[in-house]
């Protein structure tokens, strides 16, 4: 290990032990700058260090109307400065984890309630008090996914993603790690559906048969059945887990099955193209973003943003059944998890599906679109748009969508939901009377240099959150030695360096411009650790090949150069590298 790098490893110990009152004086510093009387109680909580309180006070910021976006943003923004913050458990511990197993519950028992409504209702449809919109939205969602299924298009689909699954988690979760894994996770209803996904990609399918000593591969798909069976591992439930939310609440997960996992993202692809061909294109925000920015204008005839509280958690079983066609539904229940485990306890499921669910996502976007069309609320893309639980109609729609969703047993979120004013939210982006009035989340400590670059980089999104982030900026600057003051020309990743916007990078002493007219400057550079022994374990099979076919870059040198880069999850090799960008190449970087 060189100077530089033990040097580094020094200044991350130093800043981790001192990154609480570094965040506690940027907080004061800027509460001592902007003076607004909606801010007092946050004052008076920090000077008392009295953290329960702050919180509270800075909770309720994001529930209050303002007269202008200046004053909307600088609310939310210390907002967001305090509730996402990952306080230490030591100064304010809030129970997130027990707040969301207490929510978790909660959703469960009102899908329940739902449940009995719709089964009720699957027998006597006319006692639907909206059974006109329920034909409607049945109607709209066989013509956009179709009467059945195509299975073939599916298992065509369906492939791995990149996240844990019961039994295989930890840092490698990769392709690689989960064709090798000993025991393939699957539940009872989609044994056939994984075997049926393996056999429409010959590589995969490849893993479970033996090469000859010519290395070719005899296709037989009764020897494959007999070494799937032999592998399958069969489980009733997926795992919930929980994440980094809020100070106050966690967010909740569920770990699918592995086999269960590959089919679920065949049908999430397929309903996704299915809802592409109608206008809803779930690889983009910007439409949703732009409807809002219109309907931060607060005309009649402008959009509202609808939210909805635990939307992926109150999708109910039984609402499935009544609005979904008889063999679409088929599928997703028998690829689904019926049960879940939480505190080593086994339960069944209320709801139909959770996040984590590889098609949970499109399937709430298409239950939310058919409510959007069942009201009559005019044409996607032009007149609605829903991305995931982010909805947006025409005002004079709203409370119809927002009626008919209750009645479907969801709840309306009404810290998010903006149906008048002049604010609107949806996918990412804050408007307020048409401008950009996003806040920065402060989700990270100023705990390490990557963060501390984070912090800088981040801070200056735009013009607002530069002058606001402005008065602490060279105080968080200070907290690198001048060694790790990486300033560049060029904007880079937001981790390994700082973005210079103005003239800084030229009085900076880590960059220069050479005698042939080239700038070159030092960052971080955070090398991938690539899992070495399963890929020369699996070099010589011809299987592999389905893993370099999935889109992953091939390894550029060293005794593995060629084999896909299949790498772990969060390991990566930190370095001090050299960058350079010549100033007669349009400003293109250079290797």
């Amino acid at each position: 290990m060189n100077r530089r790098m033990r040097a580094l490893l020094l200044l991350q110990g130093n800043l981790a032990s001192k990154s609480f009152e570094v965040y506690l004086e940027t907080l004061a510093s800027l509460l001592r700058h902007h003076r607004h009387d909606f801010l007092k109680p946050l004052s008076a909580a920090l000077r008392r260090r009295d953290f329960l309180e702050l919180y509270k006070a800075a909770d309720s910021l994001s529930s209050q109307e303002y007269e202008d976006a200046t004053s909307h943003f600088v609310a939310n923004q210390f907002c967001l400065l305090i509730k996402k913050y990952p306080w230490p458990s030591d100064k304010l511990d809030l129970g997130p984890r027990d707040n969301a197993v207490k929510t978790f519950w909660s959703a469960e028992k009102r899908v329940k309630r739902v449940n009995a409504k719709f089964q009720f209702l699957q027998y006597y449809p006319e006692r639907d008090v909206l059974k006109e919109h329920a034909r409607e939205a049945r109607n709209w969602i066989r013509t956009v996914i179709g009467h059945r299924p195509s299975y073939r298009a599916v298992f065509s689909k369906a492939d791995f993603g990149a996240g844990a699954s019961i039994g295989v988690h930890g840092n490698a979760t990769h392709i690689l790690a989960k064709l090798n894994s000993e025991a393939w996770s699957v539940s009872p209803g989609a044994i056939h559906h994984a075997f049926g996904g393996l056999m429409s990609n010959y590589h995969y399918l490849e893993q479970l048969l033996e090469s000859n000593e010519n290395g070719i591969v005899c296709l037989d798909y009764v020897k494959a059945f007999e070494v799937f069976t032999r592998r399958m591992h069969v489980v009733q439930h997926n795992n919930i887990s929980f994440v980094p939310k809020t100070a106050k609440t966690e967010r909740t997960i569920a770990v699918e099955p592995l086999l269960n996992g590959y089919v679920q993202k065949g049908i999430d692809l397929e309903l996704r193209k299915k809802l592409g061909k109608i206008g809803i294109d779930l690889r983009s925000q910007e439409r949703n973003q732009q409807m809002a920015r219109e309907g931060s204008s607060d005309g009649d005839n402008d959009f509202v943003t609808i939210d909805l509280k635990s939307a992926s958690d109150s999708i109910s079983t039984e609402l499935c059944r009544y609005l979904l066609p008889e063999d679409w539904f088929c599928l997703l229940d028998r690829t689904r998890s019926r049960h879940f485990r939480l505190d080593k306890r086994e339960y069944p499921y209320a709801k139909f599906c959770s996040m984590g669910n590889g098609f949970c996502f499109p399937l709430e976007t298409l239950l939310f679109a058919a409510a959007c069309h069942a009201v009559g609320a005019g044409r996607p893309h032009i007149d609605w748009m829903v991305y995931g639980d982010d909805i947006i109609v025409r005002k004079q729609y709203g409370e119809s969508v927002l009626r008919l969703l209750r009645h479907w047993g969801f709840k309306n979120n009404q810290e998010k939901t903006f149906l008048r004013g002049p604010f609107r939210e949806s996918c990412g982006a804050d408007w307020f009377g048409g401008e950009d009035v996003r806040p920065y989340t402060l989700d990270h400590a100023l705990d390490t240099v990557e963060n501390v670059f984070k912090f800088l980089n981040l801070t200056r999104r735009n013009a607002r959150t530069e002058k606001f982030f402005a008065p602490v900026r060279s105080a968080v600057v200070t907290l690198l030695p001048i060694e790790f003051r990486f300033y560049r020309p060029l904007p880079g990743q937001a981790d390994t360096g700082i973005d210079s916007l103005g003239d800084e990078h030229l009085s900076c002493p880590h960059v220069r411009l050479t005698k042939d007219g080239k700038w070159q400057w030092m960052e971080l550079s955070h090398v991938p650790i690539y899992d070495a022994s399963r890929l020369e374990a699996a070099k010589d099979k011809p299987w592999l090949i389905g893993v370099a076919l999935r889109g992953t870059e091939s390894i550029p040198h060293g005794v593995l150069i060629g084999l896909p880069g299949v790498t772990f999850r969060m390991r990566v090799r930190t370095k001090v590298v050299r960058k350079g960008y010549s100033s007669t190449s349009n400003w293109l970087p250079t290797p």
